[in-house]
């Protein structure tokens, strides 16, 4: 996909707070937002409501999702195995946010 630009928890939760950068950014045209399946998860797991998880489900629709895949997964072993003894602050969502990325050629 070109121009794919792959979407952390982190600007989505900016946005849904009404964010104006986080808006601003994610109202561009000239790019494709993915999400990737563990960004979602991280997203469901933050609502508390019934409400809340239907506002999200509608909203993420919207975007295109880059699956978790056996390859991503081997992408996140590799990346542990490099990074996990140079740094303590490994968090292994962000890892495999990172491994899908990488997977799929995003930026």
């Amino acid at each position: 996909m070109e121009n794919a630009i792959l979407l952390d928890s982190n600007i989505l939760i900016a946005a849904f707070r009404r964010n104006e950068d986080a808006v601003s950014f994610l109202s561009k045209k000239n790019f494709n937002f993915v999400i990737s399946d563990i960004t979602t998860m991280e997203l469901f797991a933050g609502c508390k409501t019934v409400e809340k998880r239907k506002e999200m489900e509608s909203i993420l629709n919207f975007y295109a999702r880059a699956p978790f895949t056996q390859n991503v997964s081997r992408k996140a072993i590799t990346l542990i195995k490099r990074y996990a003894v140079t740094t303590n602050t490994l968090h292994l969502p962000d890892l495999l946010i990172a491994a899908t990325a990488l997977n799929y050629n995003f930026h």
